[in-house]
């Protein structure tokens, strides 16, 4: 009969080889599943197709990257400031995208691209909760990082039953032709009546941010985009003085000085949230001028290299100049 010891040992080593089998199982299930979702990410569900589409990316091609929420990938057209300036640019906004969530985003997209500017949306810097949903988060992400497992699971059930997410985009950008009119005009940026500030938890993440950005000797944007919902003077006086306290450029698409041009009745695509085509054509053409002015991004019209965003120009305007025209009409 074994004695006490010899089960300890024995049970010791049954515990030892569970979790070393199961961590095989992790590892060999990421590397299957993130092999899939490059080979085609349809399987992905739409708020994980710009962590797959980024890489595949021509190896350092961009010039400026993008990062947000959905405000980002709304508001932004990437397509449209290359027709403009010949800026060469990507959108990796996802719905709900949390700072946890930009932050390796970055690290993903640092590794094959080297941008002269990342423009971030600022919708993230108020997406606050409790200090316990924020470790959750934090610590959420950093399973989806080290363990891709977790944020490709929706995979094996695409494969299983056989539907896929296909998903049209230009170069992030999602065409949205809805009008659904915000009815107060620009009332939403009226004098400040309370005060707003950045929390920790948010600063502790931008810092991660900022930091990444000068290590990868990229200048980093903070671009509030149009939106009644999501931003007010006492927001933005926020969003500005965290900027000049860290020394980082910031452009206020809802200030009426910057002449974007919005329209809210017919800009709109959900009574103030959003931009639709016609929006996002306004906000792209002068921060296509913005950039280009403050960040001396190169025009690559012309090059062989881009070739591509000729053939995809083609096709953007033949979709979006059709939507934009009936929103306008």
């Amino acid at each position: 009969m074994l004695d006490f010891k010899e089960k300890m040992k024995i049970k010791k080593y049954r515990n030892s080889l569970f979790f070393v089998i199961l961590a095989l199982l992790i590892i060999g299930s990421s590397a299957g599943l993130s092999y899939l979702s490059m080979q085609d990410d349809h399987l992905l569900q739409s708020r994980n197709k710009s962590m797959i589409r980024i890489q595949k990316q021509r190896e350092d091609s961009l010039d400026a990257l993008v990062v947000g929420d959905s405000l980002s990938y709304s508001a932004i057209s990437p397509m449209k400031m290359w027709e403009e300036k010949g800026i060469a640019s990507y959108v990796c906004g996802q719905s709900g995208q949390k700072l946890q969530e930009t932050y390796s985003m970055l690290e993903i997209a640092f590794k094959t691209q080297h941008p002269k500017v990342v423009v971030m949306e600022t919708g993230p810097l108020f997406r606050v909760r409790g200090k316990s949903e924020e470790i959750k988060s934090t610590l959420s992400e950093m399973g989806n990082r080290y363990f891709p497992i977790f944020r490709y699971h929706d995979v094996w059930k695409t494969l299983l039953f056989g539907k896929k997410y296909a998903e049209q985009d230009f170069e992030g950008y999602l065409v949205r032709g809805t009008k659904i009119p915000y009815a107060h005009g620009d009332t939403y940026m009226s004098e400040a009546k309370t005060l707003e500030e950045i929390k920790p938890s948010i600063d502790l993440y931008m810092q991660k941010i900022i930091a990444l950005c000068e290590q990868n000797d990229a200048k980093l944007l903070l671009v509030s985009a149009p939106s009644p919902h999501n931003y007010n003077t006492a927001r933005c006086n926020a969003i500005a003085a965290y900027a000049r306290e860290n020394d980082i450029a910031y452009l206020n698409l809802n200030d009426t000085a910057n002449p974007v041009g919005i329209d809210w009745s017919k800009d709109c695509l959900d009574k103030g949230d959003h931009l639709n085509a016609s929006g996002a054509e306004r906000v792209s053409i002068y921060l296509a001028a913005y950039l280009k002015e403050n960040y001396d991004l190169p025009d690559h019209r012309g090059e062989e290299a881009y070739a591509s965003y000729t053939q995809m120009e083609k096709q953007y305007d033949r979709i979006v100049n059709e939507k934009i025209k009936e929103i306008r009409e």
